[in-house]
């Protein structure tokens, strides 16, 4: 009996999958088992697409930077594109191995469609601590998970990059930026790297965050556009987080 290419499946550590996830998405990324449960092909796309723009050689010297720097920077972002899309287009593939235990797991979603996590709604009580507009929303039992996460990775896929806004201010170069992009440790943010070599003053990397925040789609966009939720819904929990949070606001 003759067997299909098909059934066989395809053996992939946890930790690459991680480190592909953080390259399209961003170290500040949380990538966990239920991230990837709910991770859409679409919004992997749209992650590469985003970081194609700023990788690819063909844009060296619009970007200022050195063609073979960007060609060996593109080849990983493609390559990580290429192994997020396909696991998360076709997850029951792949069997997720630990240095561990280098096995099956048990808690691969073999079926996105039928995981009971993507439309579970909170029904519990509001957490007593300070919350994001978008944690309120699904502990008020108004948005799902699914809701949330999606609306988190989108907000996240869109947010500008800190090396950009500190290009335009005039406090990093081009070089400054490819630098700290090739020699940052694993899962250290652009500003730590940029703050711990004295490229940038505790004082400019609060105003770039902030500047970060302030011009970043906001998360009801998400919600409104897709008509999940009216814009006047959005306005009354805002008022109602604002009061949650004034409570709280000593607790993280």
């Amino acid at each position: 009996m003759k067997s299909n290419i098909g059934d066989y499946k395809i053996a992939l550590p946890e930790e690459q999958l991680h480190k592909s996830c953080r390259i399209l998405f961003g170290p500040q990324v949380n990538i966990t088992s239920q991230f990837l449960s709910i991770l859409q092909p679409s919004g992997v796309k749209t992650a590469y697409r985003r970081l194609a723009m700023k990788t690819h050689p063909d844009r060296a010297s619009y970007l200022g930077i050195d063609e073979a720097t960007l060609g060996e920077r593109f080849k990983k972002v493609h390559g990580a594109y290429e192994q997020v899309f396909s696991y998360v287009k076709e997850p029951q593939r792949y069997i997720i191995t630990t240095p561990s235990k280098p096995r099956y797991r048990t808690d691969s979603p073999v079926s996105r469609a039928s995981s009971p996590q993507r439309s579970y709604f909170y029904k519990g009580k509001l957490p007593s601590k300070k919350l994001l507009i978008c944690q309120f929303l699904y502990y008020s039992g108004v948005i799902s998970l699914r809701q949330m996460c999606d609306a988190v990775v989108w907000q996240q896929i869109q947010r500008p990059y800190l090396g950009d806004i500190a290009l335009r201010f005039g406090w990093l170069s081009s070089s400054d930026i490819q630098n700290i992009l090739r020699y940052r440790n694993q899962g250290e943010l652009f500003g730590e790297f940029a703050l711990r070599t004295g490229l940038l003053s505790y004082y400019q990397v609060l105003v770039l965050v902030g500047r970060q925040k302030s011009i970043q789609p906001q998360i009801g966009v998400y919600f409104v556009d897709r008509g999940i939720l009216l814009q006047k819904k959005i306005d009354i929990m805002a008022a109602e987080l604002k009061e949650h949070n004034r409570k709280h606001w000593f607790r993280k």
